[in-house]
């Protein structure tokens, strides 16, 4: 079974400190077995904003991001269900949905570029967008 999973870019993420810091404070969580999954860097483009992003497990966003303020200042995180036909959520930093948008899909780069919201995995090479 698959986990639910959270995108997300942090706030001042344009700010080499603020991301070192992230990346740190996760990769600690990583050291001492905390993570329950992976962390997977991602680029996201959202309302014509290209920016560095993350996935990861709902319950790690939780629990290693949300409490920590790295999102507070966020419009908003997108939550994956584990379930890739149930369709995504848009919510807010307190938890309220804001908007069901759709299922998550692969998508070609031709294809992304002509949506509003996708997110490339450069791991893998592959676009996602809710569809």
């Amino acid at each position: 079974m698959h986990t639910e999973k959270t995108i997300f870019a942090i706030d001042n993420n344009n700010d080499i400190h603020t991301v070192a810091k992230f990346m740190r404070h996760l990769d600690t969580a990583r050291a001492m077995g905390d993570l329950h999954g992976n962390v997977t860097l991602c680029i996201g483009f959202w309302e014509g904003v290209l920016e560095q992003s993350f996935m990861m497990d709902s319950v790690d966003y939780a629990r290693f991001v949300l409490g920590f303020g790295y999102t507070k200042d966020q419009e908003c995180i997108l939550r994956v269900s584990g379930d890739t036909r149930q369709p995504c959520f848009l919510e807010t930093f307190d938890g309220k949905h804001i908007a069901s948008v759709g299922a998550m899909q692969e998508v070609s780069a031709t294809e992304a570029r002509g949506l509003d919201a996708w997110t490339f995995i450069p791991a893998t090479n592959k676009y996602f967008a809710t569809i």
